[in-house]
């Protein structure tokens, strides 16, 4: 799943004037304000999507080397200032993402509810699993031999395991079985970076921090040019 979002620098055809004066800086100073926004623009973009979901910055824009998991991409293409753009791209994710709790089923067979916090301060019930009765134990087994009532197509969003070995993995994350046939399973998601970044608070908040930072870093090559 991939999106793009575009930049654009509100003030920047005032800025164009003073380039003209400049002669021969406007190429350099175009140079490194695109510089500088393919270099700085996905922290920035990060921070924002990280102050209202709730997601690991780490995982949003893993720093160099440090092998950290990736869930999206967050890049910049174009030349010029004026076509400067952000693209970001990535799947949508499942709750283990945003604190899913419990991680994995209770080893006694007690009912249980999955919640997760996807945006800060807002915890959210995902799905309840109930505690069986002992007439549904035993209409279970019935249901093997296909001798009682079937039941509902649907089950409720229950934690079954991934298949994964592996030390550190995700060994669980929420299914629903969407009917009486055992493998027809859909696991639960959430959203994903196209998502979160075109969620209106944090795209607001992005303009503004683009339009904040990057005027900073005008100013800064302008006064170096000068200089």
């Amino acid at each position: 799943m991939g999106n793009t979002f575009t930049i654009g620098i509100k003030n920047y055809k005032s800025l164009q004037k003073e380039f003209r004066k400049l002669k021969q800086a406007p190429e350099a100073v175009s140079k490194g304000i695109v510089s500088d926004f393919k270099r700085r623009a996905p922290g920035w973009i990060a921070k924002e999507v990280c102050a209202v979901y709730n997601i690991k910055r780490t995982e949003v824009r893993p720093k160099s080397g440090s092998g950290g998991t990736k869930i999206g991409y967050i890049g910049v293409r174009g030349k010029t200032i004026a076509k400067a753009a952000l693209v970001y791209q990535g799947r949508r994710l499942t709750p283990v993402h945003f604190q899913m709790r419990p991680t994995a089923p209770p080893l006694s067979r007690t009912g249980y509810t999955i919640k997760a916090t996807i945006k800060r301060g807002q915890r959210k019930t995902l799905g309840k699993v109930k505690k069986l009765t002992k007439k549904q134990k035993k209409n279970i087994g019935k249901n093997f031999r296909k001798q009682g009532k079937q039941n509902s197509a649907d089950s409720p969003i229950m934690l079954l395991h991934t298949g994964n070995r592996q030390e550190g993995g995700t060994n669980y994350i929420p299914f629903q079985r969407m009917s009486q046939r055992r493998s027809d399973l859909k696991a639960i998601k959430t959203v994903s970076m196209p998502q979160m970044v075109s969620n209106d608070v944090v795209k607001e908040n992005i303009e503004k921090t683009l339009s904040a930072e990057m005027g900073k870093r005008i100013d800064h090559h302008m006064k170096r040019y000068m200089k």
